[in-house]
């Protein structure tokens, strides 16, 4: 059992007794790991709610109509996001080719580099926990992930992009 000396840390036999926290502090150490591993690629500009909007954008351009639809905010809230994501240069409007009226929303290349970083870190990791467990254990951590996923649906939520970070709700 982990311990710590430091009385402002959180009692870790609570943690490690209650599967959601332990889940909670794995995906919180995993996500801060990508995170980094993104910005060494990319700079430190990115941030980790960037990837959300990203998953609605690397299928191809959208109008800020059709983003606001796909994130579940008002069109005033994409077009902020799409301001600052141009600010960092992770994403551009580009006039739509059929309506002058129209501007689209896609990401630049130094935004799909931070998506590949993301995915380059994810396998890595994944690669460290095969050598951690072992290919046995990695294999039934996995399938046993997947099984709660069923009942919860989450990942079919994810591919639907339906599941947000904490930042994003």
């Amino acid at each position: 059992m982990a311990t710590s000396g430091d009385p402002r840390a959180a009692p870790t036999r609570d943690i490690e007794s209650d599967v959601v926290l332990l889940l909670q502090a794995c995906s919180a150490a995993l996500g801060e790991r990508v995170l980094e591993d993104v910005r060494a690629a990319c700079g430190t500009e990115v941030r980790y709610g960037d990837g959300y909007v990203f998953q609605h954008l690397q299928a191809g351009a959208c109008s800020i109509t059709e983003l606001a639809r796909r994130l579940g905010v008002t069109q005033q809230a994409a077009s902020k996001q799409v301001d600052d994501l141009e600010r960092r240069g992770l994403a551009r409007r580009a006039p739509h080719p059929s309506d002058r009226r129209t501007r689209l929303v896609e990401l630049t290349p130094l935004g799909r580099r931070a998506i590949e970083a993301g995915r380059e870190s994810r396998r890595a990791i994944a690669a460290e926990v095969e050598l951690l467990l072992g290919t046995r254990r990695a294999g039934t951590l996995r399938r046993a992930l997947l099984e709660v996923s069923d009942r919860l649906d989450a990942v079919d939520r994810m591919a639907r992009r339906e599941l947000r970070p904490e930042s994003a709700r």
